[in-house]
């Protein structure tokens, strides 16, 4: 009874000392993560117009939207849209992200946009605006031809009517040689 009664007194005694050492411990806190809501590998997503005619196809390697939030982060997107003269347009970029609420794509980090062959516009970002079929940018442009190359400081593509605009500051260099 002794023996049992010590050994009863040093087991509470341990754990008390376990339960003190637990209590002086830090707390380590941590971020909350988002979570994951929608995750697509390999997207494809086209647009038509009102007569079932394709006005855009839009692809991404990756597209994943976070709980809670509207927007959808793309990589490796490529989009192709049409004008009203059947001119293709391919509008490249590393990354983008698609906003449903507000109708509209952005494209970020090195967009390429061409239109046929003639030339090649590079910039940072583009914002493509579903509603009014335009596109946007007021980033550093840079037109390459095949004989010139030609700078501005920002952009708008109109899609109805096939045409890009570039605005302020336009300098532009021709070489014969090129």
């Amino acid at each position: 009874m002794k023996w049992s009664l010590s050994l009863a007194l040093l087991g509470v005694t341990i754990l008390l000392l376990i339960f003190t050492r637990v209590d002086r411990e830090t707390q380590v806190t941590a971020a909350p993560r988002d979570l994951i809501a929608v995750e697509i590998e390999q997207l494809v997503m086209t647009r038509y117009d009102s007569a079932g005619r394709e006005l855009e196809r839009s692809m991404a390697e990756r597209a994943v939207r976070l709980d809670g939030d509207s927007a959808s982060q793309l990589s490796d997107l490529t989009v192709r849209r049409r004008d009203l003269n059947d001119q293709e347009w391919t509008l490249e970029s590393p990354a983008g992200v698609s906003e449903p609420s507000a109708d509209t794509l952005t494209l970020i980090g090195g967009v390429v946009i061409s239109a046929g062959d003639s030339a090649t516009l590079r910039t940072d970002q583009v914002l493509i605006d579903i509603a009014t079929r335009t596109a946007t940018s007021t980033d550093k442009i840079r037109l390459t031809g095949a004989h010139s190359d030609t700078t501005s400081s920002g952009l708008i593509i109109d899609f109805d009517l096939g045409t890009a605009t570039l605005l302020d500051r336009v300098t532009s260099t021709y070489n014969q040689d090129k």
